[in-house]
């Protein structure tokens, strides 16, 4: 099996993670029916998933550390994928908030080694890679729309997306070469000094903006789009273009560095919010929708950035710990939108945005700091 199969066996299971994830945004309205229970205690299981997936990140990226890459990946496949196939069959909400804490379990694990097997494969054109890779979320979500198209019941639409998810991810992750080979010791904590706790903060101060701007647009923006005068035809344009954006973001951070591309890309979303915030719809709201959608990029080679920032000893568990808390906010991020603005979701989200990159942009001077900080392990 060589480098080709390899990315193969880490791309579609990617793709597979975000079809597992978001097919819940899918069948809301039917769950709620279903449940008895509203839709807003429905979309808990939006931020249960998210905390299920910084504790598998931690733990998942542990074992990758200590008993190789491919194993984490079966096992993260294999939680998510059973995850959704068992959420067919749930009759309380409760259930729904335990199957979806587990989807969230596998699929953030299995994002956060898929990182750090694609920094180990490659050597160039990492940032493209990351940005095809983490663009495939859009891809997953157009399959579940293209699922639930065909399939529009919630129990067989869970069914099918959890088997679908199972067969393929399992089979695919056999491609997978080991890139970092079973391990009796880690690094673990040891590793960090100041300067490296400082970079730490600031990437995850990158992330937590990240997740807190990309989580409302792809929740929230079906939502409230028809209340801007514009048809829901445009989402799949939108989508299409958060994709681009991401390749685009990683292609740059190939050329020009991740931090200078993460700063402007954040400072472009930051000012494309405060204008979604300003206009009412129509075409402007198009506009800053549009910019915002493609300025979100920045949130597509964050991972390799992080996993290139830790040896091999540490790199998954390091890279699950700068995306512990983004996850954790990313998660509540449709809630606070709702919440903060609780008259219109257009301007809550626009809000959260730009509270979101003000974020992004203190993550990248408190980076600058760090890299400054001189280092006790040495040069």
């Amino acid at each position: 099996m060589g480098r080709g199969a390899s990315l193969i066996g880490v791309l579609v299971p990617f793709m597979l993670s975000a079809y597992a994830v978001f097919s819940i945004s899918m069948v809301v309205n039917q769950l709620s029916e279903a449940l008895a229970a509203s839709r807003p205690l429905v979309l808990w299981a939006i931020p249960i998933d998210f905390i299920g997936g910084a504790v598998g990140g931690l733990l998942i990226g542990h074992l990758a550390d200590r008993a190789g890459r491919r194993k984490a990946l079966y096992l993260a496949g294999l939680t998510f994928s059973l995850a959704v196939l068992l959420a067919s069959s749930i009759r309380e909400l409760w259930q729904l908030y335990l199957a979806w804490f587990f989807v969230g379990f596998g699929v953030n694990a299995q994002n956060g080694v898929s990182y750090s097997v694609i920094v180990e494969l490659l050597r160039g054109s990492r940032g493209l890679v990351g940005g095809l890779m983490q663009g495939l979320y859009f891809i997953g979500f157009f399959l579940d729309a293209v699922t639930y198209y065909v399939v529009p019941s919630w129990r067989t639409f869970f069914l099918v997306v959890g088997l679908v998810s199972l067969l393929l991810t399992l089979s695919l992750t056999h491609l997978v070469i080991e890139t970092y080979p079973a391990r009796a010791q880690g690094l673990g904590l040891r590793y960090f000094d100041l300067r490296l706790a400082v970079v730490t903060a600031g990437l995850s101060a990158i992330v937590v903006g990240a997740f807190m701007f990309s989580v409302p647009l792809l929740s929230l923006v079906p939502s409230f789009i028809a209340s801007m005068d514009l048809s829901e035809g445009w989402l799949t344009f939108l989508s299409m273009l958060g994709f681009l954006g991401f390749l685009v973001a990683g292609w740059l951070s190939d050329l020009g560095g991740r931090l200078r591309t993460a700063v402007a890309l954040s400072g472009l979303g930051l000012l494309s919010s405060l204008a979604l915030a300003l206009t009412r719809g129509g075409y402007a709201g198009l506009t800053a929708l549009s910019l915002m959608f493609f300025s979100s990029g920045y949130f597509s080679f964050t991972g390799v950035w992080a996993s290139e920032t830790y040896p091999a000893e540490f790199r998954a568990t390091g890279t699950n710990l700068v995306f512990l808390v983004g996850r954790i906010v990313g998660g509540f991020s449709t809630i606070i939108a709702a919440y903060l603005y609780p008259s219109s979701l257009r301007v809550g989200t626009a809000l959260t945005c730009i509270i979101a990159d003000s974020l992004a942009l203190a993550g990248g001077a408190l980076y600058v700091v760090g890299l400054r900080v001189r280092s006790s392990r040495g040069p």
